[in-house]
């Protein structure tokens, strides 16, 4: 009897000083002065976005609009403190000015090199990597990757034109998903895929969910990185291993020419086995630091441009298509620029012929201000610092957030915000706006390095489509849900519209 009511006083004395730490733990804001929602004792103020009522999108807008005098908000993700950030000067410096200062996104899945990619990646190995990958994007690399795109846009015709129906209810989330499924694996791998890869399509499902896992990485990441544990299933990073490995195969382990990723890994393996970066602090005496180029971390690199590449395209072509369904003055209005422009340059379909269709430009922007793919921009301190215009000191490896849909629905910037405007996306409107009002792709040196590709990818499919189909909405078409289960923005359930064939 005595042991027993030793045990429920030691179980008594545990809850209570548990209790006492983690109310401790959730006083860092108020201490400092900074306003914020109230935290829930375990979840802090991430309870409904942990079990998947809302999205991280959804979450972070309301926070964004609750506070809407405020330069910055705290918050808590579980036990960690979170600086969102709502100033754009601020915003400014922490993404620009001061980049030195927040290189890291402050996001770690594991230790090895299946985790060394331009996204996650920190310090040096993030400078090389983006160092050595950068070239593929230039305008001549993409200049030759618009055929590749030009022919997966006529197999998704040609499967268009196999239903011969002038009129028919589609799910156009699947079409955008076929086609840059196929401009990706093109344009990064050499491959040409005339019927989808059902262990592909597998993996791609995967990519994108949203694991434990991650929520695990961030209650204590420390811990899991030292048990070796990692949030990216070893299955993707295999796959891709092996889809390197056959493609350096096929190519005899040289460039083929076609100037793609696998052109340029084969490239950067060739001339060497390690990837050297720049003297620490510029001292000629220090070591430059060596990145040895492995087999994972190729794979790495080759995941990481298959996922930026593949579903958030595909969703972004998903909700233009949507808006233009519902506006059938701006889906007209984009047609005509698309069939003149054409005419203009005898049908040819080039690097040239997208560039002079500035309208498409514009209807482009505004469906990533409404439906922006990244949840939040992320940055963590790299040492103290004061951040301007608050008072505040943060300590190292402070994590700070940035609302991008909160952003890019503030009347301030955006009058109207609902609606569907492309004109908000003028020369002279965007000049009249803070550079910062605007960021589906990041802002400063780590920004999306893929958003041109993306941007070309985007246009090359609506040429393609639009030239030779219409949408109207459908019977099956709802106001859009999105999945909270998903990394992405991304609707629930498919997106049905009614695809209508052009009359020529």
């Amino acid at each position: 009897m005595a042991l027993i009511i030793v045990f429920i006083s030691l179980v008594i004395i545990l809850a209570v000083l548990l209790y006492i730490l983690l109310k401790r733990q959730k006083q860092y804001w108020r201490k400092l002065n900074i306003v914020g929602p109230k935290p829930h004792l375990l979840f802090g103020d991430y309870k409904d976005v942990i079990l998947r009522h809302i999205t991280h999108f959804e979450f972070h807008e309301e926070v964004y609009k609750a506070y809407p005098k405020e330069k910055v908000v705290g918050l808590y993700r579980f036990n960690t403190p979170v600086l969102l950030l709502r100033d754009l000067d601020i915003i400014q410096h922490v993404f620009i000015r001061g980049f030195d200062s927040f290189i890291n996104r402050g996001i770690e899945f594991g230790n090895n090199n299946r985790n060394a990619n331009l996204a996650v990646s920190t310090d040096d190995t993030w400078r090389m990597l983006r160092t050595r990958f950068s070239p593929i994007f230039t305008s001549g690399k993409l200049k030759n990757m618009v055929y590749l795109m030009e022919r997966c846009g006529d197999k998704m015709l040609k499967e268009l034109d196999s239903q011969k129906l002038s009129s028919m209810d589609l799910n156009v989330q699947e079409i955008a998903m076929r086609y840059t499924s196929g401009a990706i694996s093109a344009c990064a791998f050499g491959i040409d895929m005339d019927k989808p890869d059902e262990k592909l399509l597998k993996l791609e499902k995967m990519l994108f969910k949203n694991y434990l896992a991650l929520e695990l990485f961030y209650i204590c990441p420390n811990l899991l990185k030292k048990l070796g544990f990692n949030a990216a299933p070893k299955f993707i990073s295999n796959y891709f291993q092996d889809l390197v490995k056959l493609v350096n195969m096929q190519r005899n382990g040289k460039p083929s020419g076609r100037k793609d990723l696998m052109d340029l890994i084969l490239e950067m393996k060739n001339f060497s086995e390690k990837i050297k970066g720049g003297q620490k602090n510029g001292n000629k005496d220090d070591e430059p630091k060596v990145l040895q180029i492995t087999d994972e971390l190729i794979a790495a690199q080759a995941m990481i441009f298959y996922a930026a590449g593949y579903d958030t395209t595909a969703n972004t072509l998903s909700h233009m298509l949507y808006e233009l369904a519902k506006h059938q003055d701006i889906q007209e209005k984009l047609y005509e620029e698309i069939k003149k422009t054409l005419e203009e340059n005898n049908g040819e379909l080039s690097l040239e012929t997208l560039k002079q269709m500035s309208y498409m430009d514009q209807v482009f922007s505004e469906t990533l201000r409404m439906y922006a793919i990244a949840d939040v921009q992320r940055k963590v301190s790299a040492k103290s610092c004061r951040i301007p215009g608050v008072d505040i000191n943060l300590k190292r490896d402070a994590l700070m957030f940035v609302s991008v849909r909160g952003i890019h629905y503030d009347e301030e910037y955006y009058p109207e915000p609902y609606k569907f405007d492309p004109t908000r996306f003028s020369q002279e409107n965007v000049k009249s706006r803070h550079p910062c009002a605007y960021l589906p792709f990041g802002l400063g040196p780590r920004n999306c390095i893929g958003m041109r590709f993306a941007k070309i990818q985007s246009k090359v499919f609506l040429v393609k489509f639009l030239n030779n189909y219409k949408v109207e909405p459908a019977a099956a078409t709802k106001k859009l849900k999105f999945d909270p289960m998903k990394i992405t923005l991304s609707v629930a359930e498919g997106l049905p519209l009614k695809v209508i064939r052009r009359n020529k």
